[in-house]
């Protein structure tokens, strides 16, 4: 199913998964667990992050600075929305409103205003705080203006919010596929790190439960961690991105050999 897909997102009642596919910019309906395509629309503009909220799938447009709201039923364009250059990953706020990075730095809601961020691709709501990915310069920066660098010289990719008041955060290596990046459980509270893994390539991060799902593009893996316990998925496969789907407990993982 396609060619570059690089994010993944499952919807609330578990039937379907949404998928992005950058380099054509196609986005696809599938069924679960069938896996069968049930709609294509083509975007154009490199759709970048996947985010479900009050009804509609919301699809961010990397090329085109845009966020473009879809029936997730059908595919159908509702509407199009200019937002800041190279827009990236969505996270809902405790308001209420979406919220979408980029890597200009800039943090944008739907209705037009905005607020400075990090210059990356990861965004997530923690609490009433909003927390932002600032890739070139290894840091992590709450929405107060608050920096915090990483404890390792790593770039963070993606984050997530993960049980009670902490982040996940998944950062690359220098080099993306060979160099060993990061995943990370950040305190809010505390701005104390935990290191969980540190493979290669971390595209993404996610909590279900008490476990930690990780695609580790450059190792050819999922990795699960649980507590103490880390344990290698998939092994053989290049995955970019996942979602669980709990009506059917099964993760659903897009893989991508070229990205």
């Amino acid at each position: 199913m396609g060619t570059d897909p690089v994010a993944v997102i499952v919807s609330a009642d578990g039937a379907f998964a949404y998928v992005a596919d950058s380099a054509p910019g196609d986005v696809y309906a599938v069924s679960i667990p069938g896996l069968k395509v049930t709609w294509k629309q083509h975007v154009g503009g490199a759709p970048f992050g996947l985010l479900l909220q009050s009804g509609s799938l919301f699809v961010s447009l990397f090329d085109a600075g845009s966020v473009v709201e879809l029936d997730p039923a059908t595919g159908a364009e509702i509407r199009s929305v200019s937002v800041a250059p190279r827009p990236a990953a969505m996270s809902v706020g405790a308001d209420g409103r979406i919220v979408v990075a980029s890597t200009g730095g800039r943090v944008d809601h739907l209705d037009g205003t905005s607020l400075a961020g990090g210059a990356g691709y990861g965004i997530a709501a923690v609490g009433d705080q909003i927390w932002t990915a600032d890739y070139k310069r290894a840091e992590l920066v709450r929405s107060d203006g608050r920096r915090v660098g990483l404890p390792l010289r790593v770039f963070p990719f993606w984050l997530s919010a993960a049980s009670g008041n902490h982040l996940l955060i998944a950062a690359e290596g220098k080099t993306e596929d060979s160099d060993p990046g990061g995943v990370f459980d950040l305190n809010t509270a505390t701005l104390q790190f935990t290191t969980l893994a540190t493979p290669r390539d971390p595209d993404q991060v996610l909590m279900s439960g008490s476990r930690v799902f990780v695609p580790a593009h450059g190792d050819d893996q999922v990795l699960v961690i649980d507590g103490s316990t880390t344990t290698a998925w998939a092994q053989g496969i290049s995955p970019v991105g996942l979602a669980v789907d709990p009506m059917h407990n099964l993760l659903v993982v897009v893989t991508n050999s070229h990205e």
